[in-house]
């Protein structure tokens, strides 16, 4: 199936949050084929598994991860395109004295080389990168 959606970190992380947002989790299982990740956003929910203290949630939250979210998504690597795409966009922004979050230029620019909506929680953190470049967004929180 064709992708539409790149999830952003904090949408993947609903999942693991004891009380998630409902709405999200249905979409995310709802859009789960038309969607997809970038290897950024792996490695950032990785990293945020890994920091947490070591003990029976941690062990499930990680089994999840790797067993089920892995396997229910295709990934997008931040490859020599989506590079030629961060760094236009980031020219273009330190140009306007913008200078936003390096893993979020990344994912940003995944989005971009792939043509995908990239969908996130902190909509703020993106929009001087969508409205200097074809970023399109959107907030399943909303």
């Amino acid at each position: 199936m064709h992708k539409i959606y790149l999830l952003d970190t904090n949408v993947v992380s609903e999942l693991a949050k004891p009380k998630p947002v409902q709405k999200v989790v249905q979409l995310i299982f709802d859009k789960q084929y038309s969607s997809a990740l970038s290897s950024v956003t792996w490695a950032e929910a990785l990293y945020g598994l890994k920091r947490l203290p070591n003990g029976k949630r941690k062990n499930l939250l990680f089994d999840f991860y790797i067993n089920t979210v892995q396997s229910m998504y295709d990934f997008f690597d931040f490859d020599i395109h989506a590079a030629s795409v961060y760094s236009d966009i980031k020219c273009r922004l330190e140009r306007i004295g913008k200078i936003p979050h390096e893993l979020d230029l990344q994912i940003a620019s995944v989005a971009v080389a792939n043509n995908l909506i990239l969908v996130t929680r902190n909509v703020k953190d993106f929009t001087f990168i969508a409205e200097n470049s074809a970023l399109m967004l959107e907030n399943w929180f909303e």
